[in-house]
């Protein structure tokens, strides 16, 4: 066999090598906006809708630079009544870019970056460090009968987000205070907790300050809770 060859048997070689890697991850690449939620560490969750590509819920530990990171504290710190804090990051495919490549640029927006939000830092570059929680919404799965909510965050901050299940439904993503931040003590990078409240598309009404653990029988109590965001349109 003569050198072009082996070259031409290499490159064929890498190429079904690259098609195969690609083959996991057919979404097509798209800015995929996400909230910015916490001081300590720093969290992010996909802003979904239920088509492709951003047909994911997804959340996040983020690792900033210090100078970036002390920036957006400054902020938080300074606007206190802003709960909403944005990313918009460059163009990638999502699933790719949470299970492999890990680092991105991306904009950092005070409010929305779609809705009028003040530019606070550009093209900074991020790291994920953790996936919290991943899925990819399954129009066939049921929508389950009472509210749930993914609990996650750490002893000093705590987060509750809405888990979204099938059209139509709704993105709600809360700040929570354990009446136990021990409970956080977990090896799970989340927790699925139960509210005894009907789900048929409205936020907890927290007439009751309980909740019970997925599959437990161990509950879990707030002592209280802010609502950081909630969106309708994108999941009609």
């Amino acid at each position: 066999m003569n050198y072009k060859s082996i070259c031409l048997l290499f490159l064929l070689f890498t190429f079904k090598i690259i098609s195969a890697q690609q083959a996991h991850y057919p979404d097509k690449p798209s800015i995929h906006g996400m909230l910015l939620m916490g001081m300590e560490t720093i969290y992010a969750e996909h802003l979904p809708m239920f088509h492709q590509p951003h047909d994911y819920q997804i959340i996040l530990e983020l690792e900033f630079s210090k100078a970036d990171l002390e920036q957006y504290r400054t902020s938080r710190l300074a606007f206190p009544e802003e709960f909403v804090y944005t990313i918009e990051p460059e163009v990638f495919v999502l699933p790719e870019m949470v299970n492999k490549t890990k680092v991105f640029k991306a904009n950092v927006y005070r409010g929305h970056f779609e809705r009028g939000g003040f530019k606070l830092l550009d093209s900074i570059s991020l790291k994920i460090k953790q996936v919290v929680y991943y899925k990819q919404f399954d129009k066939d799965n049921p929508r389950p009968v009472d509210l749930q909510y993914i609990l996650f965050g750490n002893m000093k901050e705590q987060f509750l987000s809405h888990l979204i299940s099938r059209k139509p439904d709704f993105h709600e993503v809360l700040s929570v205070k354990l009446s136990d931040v021990k409970q956080m003590k977990t090896d799970k990078s989340y927790q699925l907790l139960v509210l005894k409240e009907r789900e048929n598309r409205v936020p907890f009404s927290w007439s009751k300050s309980k909740a019970m653990i997925l599959g437990t029988k161990r509950p879990v109590s707030f002592i209280n809770h802010k609502q950081l965001y909630v969106e309708f349109g994108d999941l009609e």
